[in-house]
């Protein structure tokens, strides 16, 4: 069977919401919040790009003193001779206030991922602000799938309010898993692995999970990044779900025509 029946048939194998997989996971208590984003240095890891550092209102003067008057036949001196003179001063513009009703503390972050300034993210922008613990650039095609499921509008790119959405899921995915990495590794190895996919609720084989394992895999390092977790976990729930729209009588088994597999294939790209 591809997911194990719970009380309610039609209800997703808990994954779906890592909030509740956390609460159950960790006796009822929520997943602990991703902590505000602090001041960063250059180059610096995860959706924690520079930021620009303000104001700085203290100017140099520069006052000219008078010289001494001399007695020989001199032109007059100019109209503005001996008074101070001030240096002028480009100043950036002001940081616009966060849009109401949104987390502040998410803002100065979107802006300085906002290289454009047009206020959306691009998928460039995007990938470059989200790195795994061990500084390496999330999968493109996680970024993609990201920018999929919270473009609310299709744009093609996040808008702050989506960013939003965005930030809190990848927390709590950030929670699950690291209480599934349980050496503090950075990373998923195969028995991390197949320990998460059965607290989620699915029963499969070894050779399966061995197979999903290979398959994300994608670095070849025997272990599976933040990101590649975070693909598997929701490519696994899509197919689930795709599974459980044909599977009426739940037992496990499906009918399929050639062409609702292929049509199903093709929804999944």
């Amino acid at each position: 069977m591809a997911y194990r029946p719970q009380l309610n048939p039609d209800a997703l194998p808990i994954h779906a919401e890592p909030e509740q997989a956390a609460q159950l996971l960790g006796g009822g208590q929520p997943p602990r919040p991703m902590p505000p984003p602090q001041q960063p240095q250059a180059q610096q890891g995860y959706g924690r790009p520079p930021m620009n550092q303000g104001y700085n209102h203290q100017h140099p003067h520069g006052y000219h003193q008078t010289p001494p008057l001399q007695k020989s036949f001199s032109p007059p001196p100019p109209q503005n001779y001996g008074q101070p003179q001030r240096p002028s001063i480009s100043r950036p513009p002001p940081t616009p206030a966060p849009p109401q009703g949104v987390d502040p503390t998410l803002f100065p972050l979107f802006k300085a991922v906002d290289k454009d300034g047009s206020g959306q993210l691009s998928e460039k922008e995007l990938r470059a602000a989200l790195v795994n613990g061990d500084w390496t650039s999330f999968d493109p095609h996680t970024v993609r799938m990201m920018i999929r499921m919270f473009d609310t509008d299709r744009s093609g790119t996040i808008g702050f309010n989506e960013f939003c959405g965005l930030w809190g899921f990848l927390a709590a995915w950030r929670s699950l898993f690291d209480r599934f990495d349980a050496d503090g590794s950075g990373s998923i190895s195969y028995q991390e692995y197949s320990n998460a996919l059965a607290a989620f609720g699915y029963r499969l084989s070894p050779q399966f999970v061995q197979l999903l394992f290979r398959s994300y895999d994608k670095r070849g390092q025997n272990a599976i990044s933040f990101d590649l977790f975070v693909q598997s976990c929701i490519s696994l729930k899509r197919m689930t779900e795709v599974f459980k729209k044909y599977d009426d009588d739940r037992d496990g088994y499906i009918t399929l025509s050639f062409e609702e597999f292929l049509t199903e294939i093709l929804r999944q790209r």
